[in-house]
């Protein structure tokens, strides 16, 4: 089973998320793009494995309060087989808190999450292929500042159901 760990979005981050994509859509980006009920906010990936259980018990050993999610600057990271386009996420102190001390968990429990440095984003489409000198940060006004505060953290599972990829949330631990 593929697994990761995240937050889940309210609604209007959502929905304000879709509309941005149907802006790049329209500006002539050609991609991958993310499933409006599979946005989210991924913590630590795991990937391929069958311990759900203790994933679920890594997520009840974070001892951190509630706290603010703001959106930031869009982006992308460059890949081979094309790249992929992200809304970021602030670092604010309550989310990298709850963030090192779920990895921190995870590595007790014999996982083995990525080494290299967190940065929070929201992945908005992959493979993406775009009109030249077209890129996220081009296009003014394509995504409102965005504020929530989370409160639960959640197991997420990634699969495909009837041919269409859908992260399914196995267990939420309430902060």
């Amino acid at each position: 089973m593929r697994l990761f760990l995240g937050v889940e979005l309210p609604t209007v981050w959502r929905e304000a998320l879709d509309r941005g994509a149907a802006a790049l859509k329209k500006a002539g980006v050609r991609a991958n793009f993310t499933r409006r009920d599979n946005y989210h906010l991924t913590l630590v990936f795991l990937g391929e494995t069958d311990r759900a259980e203790a994933a679920a018990a890594a997520l009840d050993q974070v001892d951190a309060p509630p706290f603010a999610l703001r959106s930031a600057s869009p982006g992308c990271f460059s890949k081979k087989g094309g790249d992929i386009w992200w809304l970021g996420v602030e670092p604010l102190p309550g989310l990298m808190t709850a963030q090192r001390q779920l990895e921190a968990a995870l590595r007790e429990a014999g996982f083995s999450p990525e080494r290299r440095p967190y940065r929070p984003h929201i992945t908005l489409a992959r493979k993406v292929r775009s009109p030249a000198g077209l890129e996220p940060l081009t296009i003014p006004g394509l995504f409102p500042t965005l504020e929530t505060e989370a409160n639960r953290l959640t197991l997420f599972s990634s699969e495909r159901v009837d041919g269409v990829l859908r992260y399914l949330p196995l267990y939420r631990a309430a902060l």
